[in-house]
């Protein structure tokens, strides 16, 4: 998003000016005039749409919006004209009447909800510094949000939430620093941290009164991760203080890792970032929407040919009168009404009037309400809901269910979507030599102490491989030796590491011999190896932005505003504040009135760690096990004893497995501040501070993070980087490339992280580089410039770091294992069994990726694997031609995969009689050239010639481009799922998108249609709820056009009869009623509530699924099936009582009675044979329709009740029940209208029988195979011959027997191998389950 307020104020001011409040006199108001920040919006929101005086005219200005609303507002408008009324004027308008307040209704208790939760967030609180209007001063007063306003100093603590954009001016921090959660705002779990505005000398310390300086800063925008400004401060405020992104608290993240922080409001309510980002779930047009909208418009050309037809035919009637004044049961106004082209005329919009109902007026607003039930069960359907997260399925878009039903192309995302996103340390290389970890289950180890976001201090039991490599150190009492990592330790790593101390670490020799400078116990080699070790080591401690927590975080002032502070601490307070020496650049801790602090800062001070010999447990048990390491050196044992209080919280889970990892040999994190990261080290006993010069944070265009940090010893300054091996190994020092030793150590890395990746683990490169003081302070001068720049800071900042990451020096690189998400593999099957392609978009390097694909089941042991990794746009077409031509030519003579070499490699061989099958690979650099223009359309036909297809090395904006590719060019409907920030392009891009909740926040679910917590709950969410909402929506849509033409078709052929003059038999209030509240509900409950399968079975047999992608439900027929159906029924409804009653004395309004019983009964027993289960709602639901007209007609009909004056129905219905020709005419009608279709019905499950049918019997059959079952159970129970619990493999071969007989009559789905007892269908009381609570019983 950008900033829109640029765009549309571009003559205007560029930035906004914030003035403190506090400064300001106290009787003036914010907002009120004169105050200098009156124009900038106060901190209430207000998300709702409308309110109490705009509901009524807003929502039906929405609504008129809609055509089809606006089609039946001009035709009840029609009908207030005397000469062409049909209808009584005010029974014209319940059908719109009613669809406009239901539509109303929907939308006004959504909005009221949206009312409720802004109240809730208006009428929070916090502190905020103004004057106290009780005794006078200005101090820290509860205020609620909604009355804050920019300008305002604010006090927040740990754990509170953040309410307004706020420039952060102190922190409880020493080093001003503050870290926040941001997943409120944009889906990210991990903690971010900022930095306190520095150069303003508060002379003693921060005190809000102090802060008298205007801030001058962007316009709101939208904009998350941009902010520049500066403050205006010194005796005559010219002097300028930068401000960045990392000096601002957005709203609604939450205070973390922090006692306390004070800022100043710059943005509030509206104008804050994450409201400016704030939208509603996604509205979107189904597949099958835009098929209903297409078939509107074969009602409105059949509604126009009525019509013109009837108005003809009106206009003929009336001519073939020569005299046209004795016209019967016809009075005319005037002579000019008997004129037979004007009669045509005028008749042509009566007809528009009663023909209305051609175009369903009920259809849009009925769909809404099936589509809602269904999202209903879709969220509450327990096989979604994740309990290890607490997480159920979440429908984001209201409206796109049934295309859940019809997806033929999957795009997914790896790491994260495949995988769990939670990264184990398995290996690592040195310096050319590999150390592969092989881990070790830890039965004690519970869950929750290895999740991949926060780790607490874990154990390592008797057993553990630590404990067995060095025996003499004994941990007999052991919940516990405290380490970070359940790993089998490496004994010549941990010799190494436990050596690494100061000395060790700088790049002076300090053993020589007498005669040449040569190590005397190593060579030159061998001492840089265990040097690069242990840098190795501290990299994988101190690269990165993990944050180390030792201490839960209290604030001392109440949400008042009061401080509650003994005397003697405040004598402490007062005294440790007498120590301090101030600076701009290290805030003090506040005055009483101010501070807040921990009890355990104030009870005792921090010390460093004492140094011990031994190693202490965690339970406090006071025992200690002398330990020595096999070089002698001295363990600390601090970092063991204290690593039950140590919480890291870290940006990702990569690099939380590596600081897990150093800490597993010693080389633990303790502690992270502004300018200084501290850790321990073995060799020196204690914990080592290591100014923290600068971080070069990760982009993804460089793919590198970087640190550099000064040496404490030797004051050398080090610049550390890790990141994609391809970025790390093409800036490594030249000697790497033109020594042999040295090219020798690069082609044994890149040979560990060829074996790594082919083991699905992630690779990170790391290296080191010693940077020379001129060189350093000559790009620190650079580095400086970026970071103030206004414009472009990230470009500059990022060209500036590339400019000091070079000729580096290699150390090593780590494999970090990704596990596949459970169930995974299986989900991929189905899913390809379904007909659905899967492509797998990663990030990843090629060799992980397709072992992922391997393992998930994505790629077949019997494919040919193309690969194509091209490194311009010539040789990408080539390969593109290539591989066209030789898939051309298996396709007319098959031949193994090993007769010719290909791009890449063959997992196996097959038949030459085979159809050979391909899966494809492509890089992402070959992926760039593949979508230019010239080229898609080849690379469009390769892939689909294959089954399978994986693009690694993928860029964000490359994954969408490839979802835009397939849709724009094939037209298939596409589903993208993803968990990260780099899959809301592709999610956005798709048809549907779905977002995981995971480990890498929620940005992906923010921007998706459905959220899930798992991969594996794909599998339901498409094969069985798709396939429900798709066949549900299908069929009722059908019987919608059914209805309504069915209804308009009867009043058509009474038109034959009546003289063309627009009279219709039956009581218009009835005919008003029929859509709105006779028929209506069964067919929605049938939408939300009827199946046509088990899910069990839909799980079963996944190729039902294709039905969808295949659109065989719902189809350009389906509508003209409906309208012949209609056509025919409403003739032999019509017809046969005409028949009837065409020698009787029954009047018009007796056969018109008689017709509207039967025509309901008809509408209401033609969807029951739609329906395929039943449960009580529907019964219920059906027969209550039928009661309720057939009482509301003996109402109206015995109290004169009519709008069809001068006749008048009265006695009617009552006089009509009392005759027997009545109930024989609508019994045979019945018969007679549903027969046909109750015929078709039977020989299409007997003779030409679908793959729903098939699957319908095979369950039948499975029912009976229970029974039998049961009853033979029962027998035996009666006999004494209990059977054993467990069936025996012979009668678990038999049932399997009959399962697999029936299944093969399923086409394409013989090949299904059942291995569960009654074909894998649970069955209860002789029913098989429902997911939605309520048992179905088949028809």
């Amino acid at each position: 998003m950008g900033n829109f307020f640029d765009k549309t104020n571009k003559s205007g001011p560029k930035s906004r000016t914030v003035t403190p409040n506090h400064t300001q006199p106290p009787d003036l108001a914010p907002n009120a005039k004169g105050h200098p920040n009156r124009t900038f919006k106060s901190n209430r929101i207000r998300t709702t749409k409308y309110s109490i005086i705009t509901f009524i005219p807003k929502n039906l200005f929405e609504q008129f919006h809609r055509f089809a609303n606006l089609y039946f507002i001009f035709v009840v408008c029609l009908n207030w004209v005397p000469q062409v009324a049909a209808f009584g004027k005010e029974i014209a308008m319940i059908p719109v009447i009613f669809v406009l307040l239901v539509t109303a209704i929907k939308d006004a208790y959504e909005d009221f909800r949206r009312y409720k939760s802004d109240k809730c967030i208006n009428h929070k609180t916090c502190r905020v510094y103004k004057h106290h209007s009780s005794d006078g001063d200005e101090r820290y007063v509860k205020t609620e949000w909604k009355d804050i306003y920019a300008g305002d100093i604010v006090h927040l603590s740990c754990d509170e939430i953040i309410p307004a954009d706020i420039l952060l001016l102190h922190s409880s921090d020493r080093a001003g620093l503050c870290h926040v959660e941001t997943s409120n705002l944009d889906g990210e779990t991990n903690l971010k941290q900022r930095q306190v505005v520095e150069g303003i000398d508060y002379q003693d310390k921060f005190k809000p009164e102090k802060f008298c300086y205007e801030v001058e800063c962007d316009l709101p925008n939208a904009e998350i991760y941009k902010f520049t400004g500066y403050i205006k401060h010194g005796p005559d405020r010219k002097k300028k203080v930068p401000l960045n992104k990392d000096n601002l608290l957005l709203r609604g993240c939450t205070i973390r890792n922090t006692d306390f922080i004070e800022g100043m409001v710059v943005y509030g309510g509206h104008e804050t970032k994450a409201m400016l980002n704030n939208r509603s779930p996604r509205y979107k047009r189904s597949k099958l929407e835009r098929r209903i909208n297409r078939d509107v418009i074969y009602c409105v050309v059949l509604l126009l040919l009525m019509c013109f037809l009837s108005a003809i035919m009106s206009a003929v009637w009336l001519g073939a009168f020569e005299d046209s004044t004795i016209v019967p049961f016809i009075p005319f106004e005037s002579e000019e009404w008997y004129n037979p082209y004007f009669q045509g005329f005028v008749v042509f919009f009566t007809y528009i009037i009663l023909f209305q109902t051609v175009i369903p007026l009920a259809l849009y607003v009925s769909i809404e309400l099936v589509k809602l039930g269904q999202v209903f069960f879709i969220n509450y359907d327990l096989d979604l809901y994740y309990e290890k997260s607490d997480k159920r399925m979440e429908c984001r878009a209201l409206n796109i269910t049934e295309d859940l039903g019809q997806i033929e192309y999957i795009f997914s995302d790896k790491t994260g979507t495949l995988t769990e996103n939670e990264m184990e340390f398995k290996s690592c290389t040195i310096w050319g030599t590999d150390y592969p970890h092989a881990p070790e289950f830890d039965e004690n180890i519970d869950d929750s102490e290895t999740d991949s976001r926060y780790s607490i201090g874990t154990n390592i039991s008797k057993s553990s491989s630590f404990a067995k490599a060095f025996k003499p150190w004994k941990f007999e009492d052991s919940q516990l030796l405290q380490t970070m990592e359940n790993l089998k330790i490496e004994p010549g790593l941990f010799r190494e590491v436990m050596t690494m101390s100061l000395r060790s670490l700088t790049n002076v020799e300090v053993t020589v011999d007498s005669s040449g400078g040569r190590l005397t116990n190593y060579n030159e080699m061998e001492y840089q190896k265990s040097q690069k070790i242990q840098d190795f080591f501290l990299l994988m401690a101190i690269c990165n932005t993990v944050v180390v927590t030792t201490h839960a975080h209290e604030d001392l002032m109440d949400e008042s505003g009061i401080v509650h502070l003994s005397p003697e601490e405040e004598k402490r307070l007062s005294k440790l504040n007498g120590k301090r020496n101030g600076n701009g650049n290290n805030p003090h801790l506040p005055p009483i009135s101010t501070i807040s602090s921990t009890v355990d800062s104030l009870k005792k001070p921090i010390h460093p760690p004492k140094l011990t010999d031994s190693w202490s447990f965690a339970n406090g048990g006071g025992r200690e096990s002398p330990l020595r390491t096999p070089s002698e050196g001295s363990i600390a044992g601090s970092v063991y004893s204290d690593m039950a209080k140590i919480r890291f919280e870290a940006e990702s889970p990569d690099e939380l497995a590596l600081v897990r990892a150093a800490a597993t040999y010693g080389c633990c994190l303790k502690k992270r501040s502004h300018g200084k990261v501290t850790v321990h080290l073995p060799g020196e006993g204690a914990e080592v501070e290591f100014d923290l010069l600068h971080i070069l944070s990760f982009d993804s265009t460089r793919k590198r993070m970087s640190v550099i940090v000064k040496h404490p010893m030797t004051k050398e300054i080090i610049l550390l980087t890790k990141g994609a091996d391809s970025q790390v190994l093409s800036v490594l020092d030249k000697k790497y490339k033109e020594n042999e030793e040295y090219k020798k150590i690069v082609e044994d890395t890149e040979d560990h992280l060829y074996n790594y990746a082919l083991q699905g683990l992630r690779t990170l490169c790391m290296a080191k580089r010693i940077l020379h003081k001129k060189e350093y302070k000559r790009w620190k001068k650079k580095f400086i410039e970026a970071e103030a720049a206004m414009q472009d800071r990230e470009e500059k900042i990022m060209e500036v770091a590339c400019d000091i990451e070079k000729d580096f020096e290699l150390l090593g690189a780590t494999g970090i294992e990704d596990k596949l998400q459970d169930g995974v593999p299986e989900t991929i099957k189905k899913l390809r069994e379904a007909g659905i392609n899967v492509w797998v978009l990663t990030g990843d390097k090629q060799e992980t990726a397709i072992e992922i694909a391997h393992s998930s089941q994505l790629f077949d042991e019997d494919q040919l694997m193309i690969k194509l990794n091209a490194n311009d746009r010539e040789e990408t077409e080539a390969f593109l031609d290539h591989e066209l031509g030789e898939i051309e030519k298996d396709k007319k003579k098959p031949r193994p995969s090993s007769a010719r070499r290909r791009m890449g490699s063959t997992k196996s061989l097959r038949s030459v009689n085979q159809k050979m099958e391909y899966a494809l690979v492509v890089d992402g650099k070959t992926l760039a050239f593949c979508l230019e223009k010239s080229l898609e359309k080849k690379f469009l036909r390769l892939t689909q010639m294959c089954k399978s297809v994986v693009c690694c090395r993928a860029t964000p904006i490359q994954k969408g481009l490839v979802v835009k590719l397939i849709m724009d060019n094939l037209k298939k409907l596409s589903l993208a799922i993803g968990d990260g920030a780099n899959d809301v392009s592709m999610i956005q891009t798709a048809d549907v998108g779905v977002g995981i909740s995971g480990q890498e926040g929620m940005q992906a679910v923010m921007a998706s249609d459905f959220a899930i917590s798992r991969f594996c709950f794909l599998q339901k969410l498409l094969l069985v709820h798709g396939h429900w909402c798709y066949t549900r929506l299908s069929r009722f849509s059908a019987f919608m056009f059914y209805k309504s033409l069915v209804t308009v078709f009867c009043i058509f052929w009474y038109q034959i009869y009546a003289g063309w003059s627009g009279a219709v038999q039956f009581d218009s209030i009835h005919l008003m009623f029929q859509h709105v509240l006779y028929t209506s509900l069964p067919p929605i409950i049938n939408g939300i509530l009827d199946r046509d399968l088990s899910a069990e079975t839909l799980l079963q047999f996944p190729t039902i699924y294709r039905m969808g992608p295949e659109d065989q439900m719902y189809t350009r027929k389906s509508f003209f099936v409906a309208a012949f159906d209609s056509l025919y029924q409403s003739a032999i409804l019509f017809y046969l009582n005409y028949l009837v009653y065409t020698d009787s004395v029954a009047g018009v309004w007796e056969f018109g009675t008689t017709t509207t019983v039967g025509l309901i009964l008809i509408i209401l027993f033609h969807n029951a044979v739609e329906t395929f289960s039943w449960i009580w709602p529907q019964w219920l639901i059906t027969i209550l329709s039928f009661l309720v007209y057939w009482l509301f007609a003996i109402v109206i009909n015995a109290i004169w009740f009519s709008f069809d004056h001068p006749s008048n129905p009265y006695w009617v219905m009552q006089n009509t029940m009392t005759q027997p020709i009545h109930f024989i005419t609508v019994v045979l009608t019945l018969l007679t209208c549903l027969l046909p279709r109750f015929v078709v019905r039977v020989l299409h499950r007997t003779i030409n029988p679908d793959e729903i049918v098939r699957a319908q019997l095979w369950e039948k059959e499975q029912e009976m195979i229970h029974l039998k079952e049961m009853e033979e159970r029962s027998r035996n129970e009666k006999d004494g011959n209990v059977p054993s619990c467990s069936s025996s493999p012979d009668t678990i071969d038999k049932d399997n027997n009959d399962v697999n007989g029936i299944t093969n009559n399923i086409p394409d789905t013989n090949h299904v191998t059942t291995r569960q007892r009654n074909g894998d269908v649970t069955f209860r009381n002789g029913k098989s389950h429902i997911n939605s609570g309520y048992e179905h019983t088949e028809m």
